[in-house]
């Protein structure tokens, strides 16, 4: 049986980022809809690009995308941009 759970692409500062950041919204967000997930850290070091450690060519491997949150579903599709996983989320939640 194939693993429907999604994977959530995240940065560094995952759920200890500031309220408002995308990444932490985005994961509140699954756990009060009941949304079980996998978390991938894919962005390490800074937010700024031209002072990041590394690549984001295994994040690019995976999403096909570099930006995050990225929210891949089991059928392989990709969600990029926390207002489209957000509503993405909200669309799960209705009967």
């Amino acid at each position: 049986m194939e693993d429907e759970t999604p994977t959530l692409f995240v940065c560094h500062g995952d759920d200890g980022g500031p309220k408002m950041h995308p990444c932490r919204r985005v994961q509140e967000a699954l756990r009060a809809a009941g949304i079980e997930y996998h978390k991938v850290i894919a962005g390490h070091g800074s937010p700024f690009p031209f002072l990041r450690k590394g690549s984001r060519e295994e994040l690019r491997a995976a999403t096909g995308d570099t930006k995050l949150p990225a929210l891949k579903l089991s059928d392989g599709t990709v969600i990029t941009q926390s207002r489209a996983i957000l509503s993405w989320i909200e669309q799960q939640r209705q009967p």
